[in-house]
């Protein structure tokens, strides 16, 4: 807590501030990025940027796999558990003689924006996901006017446009999330999922569950979301407990839910069930014990 309070506290009005633009790579070192010069009135607007969203958000939520935010909160998450994003400091963290200043291909091209707050020995890093508008394809098809005095005229140069707002935060060791799916998208790799996936599915333990695998395997495809379904259901390991299937097609049978099994007692996944299956692998269907309700829920806490 202490991180987020001197987040919400820091004194950004008397800081410095400095963007850097940057792209991922495929290279060990996962991103480059340039520093972009500006001017005091842009610094002043990242300045005022920064203290709305410290003072609009007024809890944290911990930051797992599947957890969800509002607008007045953010996940919070150990800098030392994102690979990413301690890659993506240690490039804009190089010692100021060896910044290397943005051209206008690398701001066109630019994958996201960083900007430091520093005061004093203490800095605050700021990330945003740059919008689609951003894409040399889409500018191109787009005429850049601005209105003064009464009529449009045509912007002579390139212009950048910056949201008011930015995706993730970091101070020391703590990672504030406001937008889980851009910070995710950003600094976090699918391939770690889907080798977590892939390392599950041919698990003897987990591979005993069912008829055949190769449905799940479908159903779960590339797509991220399911993919960190899948991680977390491997951290879970429900499935190791010696008294799971028998449970599970017990429940199944007086609950109605369609689950189907063979002869043997495997499962065998379709896509009309393969949703509630990984639910119930998740431990995310729920019983009421006041209203004697099944919820789907979409993190499971233990109280």
């Amino acid at each position: 807590m202490t991180d987020f309070l001197d987040w919400k506290q820091f004194d950004y009005d008397n800081s410095t501030v400095q963007l850097w633009v940057f792209k991922k790579s495929s290279t060990a070192v996962k991103f480059r990025a340039w520093h972009v010069r500006t001017d005091e009135q842009v610094e002043d607007l990242f300045r005022s940027a920064i203290k709305s969203a410290t003072s609009r958000i007024s809890e944290t939520v911990t930051y797992t796999h599947l957890s969800q935010n509002n607008e007045n909160s953010c996940l919070t998450h150990a800098l030392e558990e994102s690979d990413g994003l301690i890659a993506l400091l240690q490039v804009v963290d190089v010692p100021e003689a060896e910044n290397t200043d943005a051209a206008l291909k690398q701001l066109k091209g630019a994958v996201g924006y960083l900007v430091k707050f520093q005061n004093g020995d203490d800095t605050v890093y700021a990330i945003r996901k740059t919008a689609p508008t951003w894409r040399p394809r889409v500018r191109n098809t787009m005429i850049n006017a601005i209105f003064v005095n009464g009529e449009l005229s045509v912007v002579p140069e390139e212009t950048f446009t910056f949201d008011s707002y930015f995706d993730f935060y970091c101070l020391n060791e703590t990672i504030f999330v406001a937008s889980k799916k851009a910070y995710e998208s950003t600094v976090s790799d699918k391939a770690v999922y889907k080798k977590s996936f892939d390392d599950l599915t041919v698990d003897p333990q987990f591979l005993s569950l069912f008829s055949d695998i190769e449905p799940l395997k479908q159903f779960v495809g590339q797509n991220a979301i399911q993919l960190r379904r899948m991680t977390v259901i491997q951290q879970k390991a429900l499935y190791t407990r010696p008294d799971f299937p028998e449970s599970l097609r017990r429940v199944n049978t007086g609950r109605n839910w369609g689950i189907n099994f063979d002869g043997n007692g495997k499962i065998v996944v379709c896509n009309q069930t393969a949703r509630v299956l990984m639910q119930v692998l998740l431990d995310h269907r729920l019983l009421s014990e006041v209203t004697e309700t099944i919820y789907d829920v979409p993190d499971a806490e233990i109280v």
